[in-house]
């Protein structure tokens, strides 16, 4: 009898972490797999903590039960590999986007816009980089969203998206949108801790506040804005809106700035009105140099942010400090 495998070394507690945040579960041939199950019982196989050697086809194989595998394409396991499977902020207690979403990441619409998207970064240039298209979900996990901002689609130049709408990287220039919407911050006057204009449009800290900032498309090739829309990405955002909603039991405040917002939840929603009172609805202009002053509910002046912080009170929400530097706030 083989009794190797009893005197292998312990793994230490940051080993066994590590691989519980990559979360990469591929099938290996080995005799000294590891077997578990995940939150729905199916069974999973041994976790890796890298990803560098493993091929396209390797990937179909990663993060997703084994029941479903036959639903994934390598180009889909691609897409969605940085989609984190579970949520980081608190543990596994609430239900994650993947499994939110699992049905339409199945469905033959996403492969084709996983397709789309895996020939389109073999043969230019696409922003954001894989690993920050879905970072207005890894930094928001569904059952932490008490805002939702809706943009259309990415910045197309260098260096600017990395998954939220409106935000651009340290070190970019702040766009003229996001100039708008600090200074709606700078002269509300009940938003008391927003006194000067940032030097930055960096963002994450309203993502990990709970203020989901998605575009409705999510990717776009360089220098040509819009190019990646009606390929597949409204079907997802879509789904992602349906999520919010149906795993809301307070509601959430939907921030639409401009008509393509107000259209996104509309379409999204579509024969859910009796469903969607709960959630309030702050619909201005968008806060472009174009629309931020259009006399029909115009952005600037609309007090949006003070008025999203009071509907989150009554919900029974924490607010939103809309500051973009300091301290995240204690819960």
């Amino acid at each position: 009898m083989m009794i190797t495998s009893f005197f292998k070394p312990k793994r230490t507690r940051n080993e066994e972490e590590e691989d519980n945040n990559n979360n990469i579960v591929v099938t290996t041939n080995d005799d000294n797999h590891e077997t578990e199950t995940d939150d729905n019982g199916d069974v999973l196989k041994k976790k890796l903590k890298t990803t560098s050697s493993l091929t396209t086809a390797q990937l179909v194989t990663c993060i997703t039960p084994m029941s479903s595998k036959k639903n994934l394409t390598p180009a889909v396991a691609k897409l969605l590999f940085h989609l984190q499977r579970r949520n980081r902020d608190n543990g596994d207690g609430g239900l994650c986007w993947r499994q939110a979403l699992h049905q339409h990441l199945s469905s033959p619409s996403f492969a084709r816009l996983a397709d789309f998207v895996e020939s389109q970064r073999n043969n230019c240039t696409i922003y954001p980089p894989p690993k920050d298209t879905f970072t207005a979900l890894n930094w928001t996990p569904l059952d932490q969203v008490k805002v939702v901002i809706v943009g259309q689609d990415p910045y197309h130049g260098p260096n600017q998206a990395h998954g939220l709408c409106f935000s651009v990287h340290r070190g970019q220039k702040v766009p003229p949108s996001l100039r708008n919407i600090y200074k709606e911050l700078v002269q509300d006057d009940e938003i008391d801790t927003f006194k000067a204009m940032p030097q930055h449009g960096y963002l994450e800290r309203w993502a990990r506040q709970g203020v989901l900032m998605i575009n409705t498309v999510l990717t776009v090739r360089r220098g040509d804005a819009n190019s990646h829309q009606k390929k597949g990405w409204e079907e997802f955002t879509d789904e992602v809106i349906r999520a919010v909603d149906r795993n809301s039991s307070t509601g959430v405040v939907f921030l639409l700035w401009g008509k393509p917002a107000s259209t996104k939840m509309t379409t999204a929603l579509t024969g859910r009105s009796n469903k969607v009172t709960r959630h309030t609805v702050i619909s201005t202009s968008h806060p472009s140099p174009l629309g931020a002053t259009k006399t029909d509910s115009p952005f600037l002046g609309s007090k949006c942010f003070s008025r999203a912080n009071k509907a989150l009170r009554k919900m029974g929400h924490n607010e939103i400090d809309w500051r973009v530097d300091g301290q995240l706030p204690t819960a």
